[in-house]
C-alpha cells in the first residue's frame, strides 16, 4: 500500500517509550524475497522548521520582497501537496519541478528539497524508481546541507519506503534508522505513526507476525490521536494483511474491513489495496465468487496512474483467482498481462544486482501462475503453443538477472567513485567477521553490514544500466544452441503440479510431474542416503529417476549430454548418482550414461558459438594457504593470544573469533598435479602458502587464465544477511592465508563477481563449496553464480563436505578435458566420475564423485 499523506503534528500523548520501541524494533531485520505490505510516501507541505536562523536583511524593502517570495512558494508547494493526494501525479510532478526551479532561483534551499521530495513521491507512484531514488538523494542532500533535519528525516523514510518496495528490507531498515535519528522532539512525534506501521509491515515480510500486530496497534492508536484517517485506514489494513499473511482468516476480516469502510466514506485513493486484500481473503475463506467481484473492482481502479501497488500484483491476484475457479482462459489472459507489466515494472526498478534478485522472485509468482493455467489448458487442449508459451514464460524470467549482468559492458564499474570501493572492502570485512561471530546479524555487525548494503546500492543504481534483454523465439533460439547429441531439461516445481520440458534440436515435450513438496521430499531422501553411504540409496535412486525420468521419450532419454534447468530442492540432489536402469543386479548410474551440465536457463544458453575451455591462458592455482600461526611457514610476529585476529581485509581491524583452520597440506600436490595435466610443458602460476593472498590472486588475473583452480578452505556464512544482497545468500567464502598482521583474507561472492573471468574454467576444490540458498527463478546463488556473473564458462564444485583428498578425481578431469577441451567439462567429469566408480576403492562410492558438479552455459 502507498500512503498518501501529508505531515500532521500528532497528539502529545505519543511518549518517548513508544518512541524508544521504534527503534527496537526496527534491529536485527533482514532482506524477504516479498513483496512489502506497507508503503509510505510523505508529501510535504509549505510549513518550514528552521534549524538555522534566517540571515538578517539590508532593507525592510528586500525583507517584504523575500517574504512575499517565500509565500508564494509556500503556496506552490502546499498545491503540489493537493493535487498529488488526488491521485494526479503527472501534474505533481509538473508543479514540483517548476517549484523546484523557482526555490533555486530565491535561493531557498529547504523549499527547493521539499520540492524535489514531491517530485520523487510522484515518479515513486508512477513505479519509475530509478528516477525516484536519484530524486530523493538529491533532495535528502539538499535537505541537509540548509540544516533542514525534519526534511532530511522524511526523505530517508520515504527512500526507506522505495527500498523496501523493491524487496531490499536491510537497506529499508538501515534508511529509516536514520529517519529516526533525524527527527526530534514535534517533528519526531509527527510521524510516529508511519515509523510504526512501516515497521510492523517489515516484520510482517519476516513472518514475526505477533511483533506486527503490536506494532500495528500502536500505529492505529497514533493516527487516531492525530486525527488522519488515511494512516488510520492504512494501519487497519496493514493490521488486516499480518493476519492474512499468516493464515489467520477469522483475525483478519474486521481490521480489513475497518481499513476498507475508513476509505470508502473519505473517499481515499488508498481503497484500491482494501479491494484487493479483501478480495484475496474471499479466496482463502471459499468464496471465489466474491473474491472475483472485488479483485474486478481493484484491477479497475489499479488502471489509474500511480497504483497503489504493481499493476501487475492485481491481474495476478485476479488471475489466481480465476484459476481456482478453472476458468483456464479467463486466468491465462489476466496472467499474460500481469507478466508483461511485471516485465515493464523490472525495467524501471534499480540495476543492481540486489534488486534484481529481489524483483526476479517477486515477479516469480506470476510466471508460476501462467505455467500452471496454460499448461492446465495445454493437457486439456493439446495446443502445442501453449506449452511453448509456459516454457518461454518460466525460461524468460529465470537467472534474468544473471542474464543482465552478462550483458550489460563489463566496465560500468569504472563510473562508480572510489567511496564505492571503500564501502564493498568495509562490507567484506564485516561479512567475514559474521563467519566467526553468534548472534551477527542482530549485532554492530548486522548493522554495520546494513549500512553497507545501502551505501551499494545507491552508487549501483546510479552508474549501472538496467538491461532487460528480449528474448523473441526463445525456444526456436535454445533449440538451435544445442548439439545434436544433447536435450535441455527444464524443472519447475509448484502445486498443485510440476513440470519438465524437453528441447533437443528435432524435439520439444512438455510432462506433468508429482507436486513440489513430494519431489523435494523424496529428493531429500536419496541425497541423505548417499551422503551417509547407506543401503537403500540405491532403490530411492531408482524411485528419484522414475519420478523425474521416467515419462521423457527415447528422442531425449537417449542423449548423451544433459542440460538441466533446476528449481527448488533440486540444486541440492545428486543427479549423477540417480539410478538410471540395472544390467543385471549392477546398477548403472546416470553418470554412465549421460554428461550432466547445470545451466542457469534456456535463456542463458550460448548464443555466440563457443564450445568448450580455451586454451591459450595460463593456469593458476591456489593452494596449501597458511591459516594459522603456527604453521612454521608464518613469518608474521606471534599474537599474544590467538583469539581475535581474524579480519578481511586490509585496513579493518574489527575483531572476531579464530576459525580454528587446518592446513590443507595435500592441496599443493593436488594443484601441481593437476596443472601438469592440463598445461603440459607451459608454465602454470601456483599461489602456495603466503603467496595465496589478494594481491597475488589479482595480478595473476590479469594474464587471463584458461583455468583457475582452488583447493582452499570455504566456509559458509551462518548468518542470513538477506537473501537477495548481490551474490551472498547463504553462501560460501574463500579463506586465503594469513596477512602479515596475522589477518585471513576472505574473497566473498560479492568481491568475486567484480572479476573478470572471461570464459575462464573454475574449478572450487573443497568441502561443500557449491552450497548455497536456492531462490525462486533466480537460482543457486553463492560462488557458482558469483563466477558466472563474471564471466565465468563454467564451475566445477561440490555439494557437500567430501575427503581432502581430491586429487585423483581431478587429476583425471584434467586428463580429459586436455586431451577433448572442445567436448566441454561437464563431458570431462563425467569419465572422471566413471573412473572413480570403476576404480575398485573407496573412491568408487557416490557419497564421494556424487558430491561433485558443473555449472555453466555453454550447450
Amino acid at each position: 500500500m502507498i500512503l498518501w499523506g501529508c505531515c500532521h503534528r500528532l497528539s502529545p500523548k505519543i511518549t518517548r517509550p513508544e518512541i524508544s520501541r521504534i527503534g527496537k524494533a526496527g534491529q536485527g531485520l533482514i532482506k524477504t524475497r516479498f513483496l512489502v505490505s506497507l508503503l509510505a510516501i510523505i508529501p510535504l507541505a509549505g510549513t518550514l522548521v528552521r534549524s538555522v536562523p534566517p540571515p538578517r536583511t539590508s532593507s525592510l524593502v528586500t525583507s517584504e520582497q523575500n517574504l512575499v517570495r517565500k509565500n508564494t512558494l509556500k503556496a506552490q508547494l502546499k498545491q503540489s501537496r493537493i493535487v498529488y493526494l488526488t491521485g494526479d501525479f503527472e501534474g505533481t510532478a509538473s508543479l514540483a519541478q517548476q517549484g523546484y526551479s523557482d526555490a533555486l532561483r530565491a535561493g531557498e534551499r529547504q523549499i527547493a528539497a521539499r520540492f524535489l521530495n514531491n517530485l520523487g513521491g510522484s515518479q515513486f507512484a508512477l513505479h519509475r524508481y530509478r528516477e525516484a531514488l536519484h530524486t530523493f538523494l538529491e533532495a535528502r542532500t539538499l535537505a541537509e546541507a540548509s540544516g533542514d533535519d525534519a526534511t532530511a528525516g522524511i526523505l530517508y523514510f520515504n527512500i526507506a519506503s522505495l527500498y523496501a518496495h523493491l524487496g531490499q528490507m536491510d537497506a529499508a531498515t538501515e534508511a529509516v534508522g536514520h529517519a529516526r535519528a533525524r527527527f526530534s522532539g514535534p517533528e519526531h512525534l509527527a510521524q510516529i505513526s508511519n515509523l510504526l506501521s512501516f515497521l510492523a509491515a517489515l516484520q510482517v515480510e519476516q513472518g514475526r507476525i505477533p511483533q506486527a500486530v503490536d506494532l500495528y496497534k500502536q500505529g492505529i492508536a497514533a493516527a487516531d490521536r492525530a486525527g488522519d484517517q488515511e494512516l488510520y485506514a492504512l494501519a487497519w489494513n496493514g493490521l488486516g494483511y499480518a493476519y492474512l499473511n499468516s493464515e489467520k482468516l477469522r483475525q483478519a476480516e474486521g481490521p480489513l474491513l475497518e481499513g476498507y469502510r475508513i476509505r470508502k466514506l473519505n473517499h481515499l485513493r488508498s481503497i484500491e489495496s482494501s479491494y484487493r486484500n479483501l478480495g484475496m481473503l474471499r479466496l482463502k475463506q471459499g468464496d471465489t465468487s466474491s473474491a472475483s467481484v472485488l479483485l474486478d473492482r481493484a484491477v479497475a481502479l489499479s488502471k489509474q496512474p500511480g497504483g497503489l501497488r504493481p499493476s501487475w500484483d492485481v491481474y495476478y491476484a485476479r488471475g489466481t483467482v480465476r484459476l481456482q475457479q478453472n476458468r483456464l482462459q479467463d486466468a491465462l489472459d489476466d496472467l499474460r498481462i500481469a507478466a508483461r507489466l511485471a516485465r515493464n515494472w523490472r525495467r524501471d526498478a534499480f540495476p543492481d544486482d540486489a534488486t534484481r534478485v529481489s524483483t526476479e522472485n517477486l515477479i516469480q509468482k506470476v510466471h508460476s501462475a501462467l505455467v500452471e493455467a496454460g499448461n492446465r489448458l495445454y493437457f486439456a487442449t493439446g495446443r502445442r503453443a501453449l506449452a511453448q508459451e509456459t516454457f518461454e514464460s518460466a525460461e524468460a524470467n529465470r537467472a534474468s538477472g544473471l542474464r543482465a549482468i552478462l550483458e550489460e559492458p563489463r566496465d560500468w564499474r569504472r563510473n562508480l567513485p572510489s567511496e564505492y570501493w571503500v564501502a564493498l572492502r568495509k562490507l567484506e570485512s564485516a561479512e567475514a567477521e559474521s563467519l566467526g561471530s553468534s548472534g551477527a546479524a542482530s549485532g554492530p555487525t548486522g548493522e554495520r553490514i546494513r549500512q553497507l548494503q545501502g551505501l551499494l546500492i545507491q552508487w549501483e543504481s546510479r552508474a549501472g544500466a538496467n538491461t532487460d534483454v528480449d528474448l523473441p523465439d526463445l525456444l526456436e533460439r535454445a533449440r538451435r544452441s544445442l548439439r545434436p547429441d544433447a536435450a535441455f531439461l527444464a524443472f519447475h516445481l509448484a502445486s498443485p503440479n510440476s513440470y519438465l520440458w524437453a528441447v533437443s534440436r528435432q524435439s520439444f515435450a512438455l510432462y506433468r510431474l508429482p507436486p513440489g513438496p513430494e519431489i523435494g521430499a523424496l529428493a531429500a531422501g536419496f541425497t541423505k542416503a548417499v551422503r551417509r553411504g547407506r543401503s537403500e540409496a540405491q532403490a530411492r535412486g531408482s524411485q528419484v529417476f522414475r519420478m523425474l525420468f521416467g515419462h521423457l521419450d527415447p528422442e531425449f532419454l537417449e542423449k548423451p549430454r544433459w542440460l538441466l534447468a533446476l528449481d527448488a530442492q533440486l540444486f541440492e540432489l545428486p543427479f549423477a548418482a540417480l539410478i538410471e536402469q540395472y544390467r543385471g543386479k549392477r546398477p548403472v548410474f546416470l553418470a554412465e550414461l549421460h554428461s550432466l551440465q547445470i545451466a542457469s536457463g534456456a535463456g542463458m544458453l550460448s548464443r555466440d558459438g563457443s564450445r568448450g575451455v580455451p586454451m591459450a591462458g595460463p593456469f593458476v592455482g591456489i593452494a596449501d594457504p597458511i591459516y594459522n600461526t603456527a604453521d612454521s611457514r608464518w613469518k608474521g610476529p606471534q599474537p599474544a593470544s590467538l583469539l581475535g585476529f581474524f579480519t578481511a581485509r586490509a585496513g579493518d581491524t574489527w575483531s572476531s573469533p579464530d576459525l580454528h583452520l587446518a592446513r590443507l597440506a595435500g592441496s599443493a600436490r593436488e594443484v601441481a598435479d593437476c596443472a601438469a595435466a592440463w598445461s603440459g610443458s607451459r608454465t602454470a602460476v601456483l599461489l602456495e602458502g603466503a603467496a595465496a593472498s589478494r594481491q597475488r590472486l589479482q595480478t595473476a588475473l590479469k594474464g587471463h587464465p584458461s583455468v583457475l583452480h582452488f583447493a582452499t578452505h570455504f566456509l559458509r556464512s551462518t548468518v542470513d544477511f538477506g537473501a537477495a544482497f548481490s551474490q551472498g545468500a547463504g553462501s560460501g567464502r574463500i579463506v586465503l592465508s594469513l596477512t602479515n598482521g596475522g589477518q585471513h583474507e576472505v574473497l566473498s561472492p560479492v568481491e568475486i563477481a567484480t572479476w573478470d573471468l572471461d570464459r575462464t574454467l573454475v574449478t572450487l576444490s573443497g568441502c561443500s563449496s557449491g552450497s548455497a540458498d536456492a531462490l525462486p527463478a533466480t537460482g543457486l546463488m553463492g560462488l557458482t553464480r558469483a563466477c558466472q556473473a563474471a564471466g565465468a564458462s563454467a564451475v566445477v564444485a561440490s555439494r557437500w563436505p567430501t575427503p581432502d583428498d581430491a586429487g585423483a578425481l581431478f587429476l583425471a578431469f584434467y586428463r580429459y578435458l586436455r586431451a577433448a577441451p572442445q567436448a566441454g567439462p561437464a563431458v570431462a567429469l563425467q569419465h572422471a566420475q566413471i573412473d572413480m566408480l570403476r576404480s575398485g576403492t573407496w573412491r568408487a562410492n557416490p557419497l564421494y564423485w556424487g558430491a561433485y558438479f558443473v555449472t555453466g552455459n555453454q550447450p
